[in-house]
């Protein structure tokens, strides 16, 4: 017969019981989390393109596959991760320029991506230099903070901006950028300007 004294703990013995029930439970959380977090492969990822020119994402080389196609700078589509996953192995180097941007934190978990993201300026801060630029040494820093390919994007958004509404530009600012890019965005904003009216006339 067992007597209640012959399975009494200690107190020693109780506080281990108690923290290995803690510690199942917290097991048992981070399982249910995990099973939050995982990417079903017919679910759907926000991608948005970072740059102002048409860009083609292939899940096959040479541009077989299914294809998605962005047009425009900030452009969001919507591509079933198991698409995503191809595409991610077919335009690695696009991924690492920032020319397309995964709009959701798992898959860049997921990927291994944190480091390559952390050298990639989001659409946010990409506008703060083309929009919000009166602070011009928080731009030239943010200039500065992304990655070469980039920083050409960043020059070329600048002389759009410029060019269509001059008036929105911190001209300070884009004299800096122009003097670390070795490009005279100014210059070139103004001879597009010209070859724009040019084409018009010749068009009438």
């Amino acid at each position: 017969m067992v007597t209640k004294n012959a399975v009494k703990l200690s107190a020693d013995e109780k506080k281990e019981v108690d923290a290995l029930k803690a510690r199942i439970a917290e097991l048992e959380g981070i399982d249910k989390k995990e099973d939050t977090n995982k990417i079903q492969l017919d679910e759907y990822i926000p991608v948005m393109s970072l740059i102002p020119f048409r860009l083609n994402l292939s899940t096959k080389e040479m541009g077989q596959g299914d294809i998605k196609k962005f047009t425009k700078f900030g452009e969001v589509k919507s591509i079933l991760y198991k698409d995503l996953v191809d595409i991610i192995e077919v335009h690695s180097n696009f991924m690492e320029a920032g020319y397309f941007y995964i709009l959701d934190p798992r898959v860049i978990r997921q990927h291994g991506l944190d480091e390559t993201y952390s050298k990639i300026l989001t659409k946010e801060k990409i506008e703060e230099i083309l929009f919000n630029n009166t602070n011009t040494e928080h731009c030239v820093d943010l200039y500065n903070s992304a990655n070469p390919e980039q920083q050409r994007i960043i020059v070329t958004l600048l002389g759009s901006q410029l060019k269509e509404n001059p008036s929105s530009v911190n001209l300070y600012t884009v004299d800096r950028i122009s003097r670390l890019s070795n490009v005279d965005i100014t210059k070139k904003a103004e001879e597009e300007k010209m070859l724009q009216k040019d084409l018009a006339e010749q068009n009438q």
